[in-house]
């Protein structure tokens, strides 16, 4: 009678791509080395620089020149967007979360669906 070998092919699978192959012991989590995430891991300054940018933005433009302030109303959902010198504008803010944003021109604004805030 010959020798029986105890054959089950997806052992030899895993022998050949590496994983528990023959002589090879499984870590125990505790002993595995600390792995990072590679998808959404970002570093804690680039978060701190994301949340100071959205602060001051609210108040200022990030680019120079494009200071039309463009709201979402609370109310009626109305998009409306404020030029330097009108009544409100020193009082209205931009709120990124809230999809606001700013301008360069009038123009830009109202292809993108906005209206001019009455005086």
């Amino acid at each position: 009678m010959g020798k029986v070998v105890d054959f089950d092919p997806r052992k030899r699978q895993r022998w050949k791509t590496g994983r528990n192959a023959p002589g090879q012991h499984r870590q125990r989590a505790s002993q595995r080395p600390a792995l990072r995430r590679k998808s959404g891991w970002i570093p804690g300054i680039a978060i701190v620089a994301a949340i100071a940018l959205f602060g001051i933005s609210q108040y200022v433009p990030l680019i120079p020149g494009c200071d039309i302030k463009a709201n979402i109303s609370y109310n009626t959902g109305e998009r409306i967007y404020h030029v330097p010198g009108q009544e409100y504008y020193s009082q209205t803010r931009v709120n990124y979360l809230n999809r606001e944003r700013w301008f360069c021109s009038e123009e830009a604004a109202r292809e993108a669906g906005w209206r001019r805030a009455h005086d």
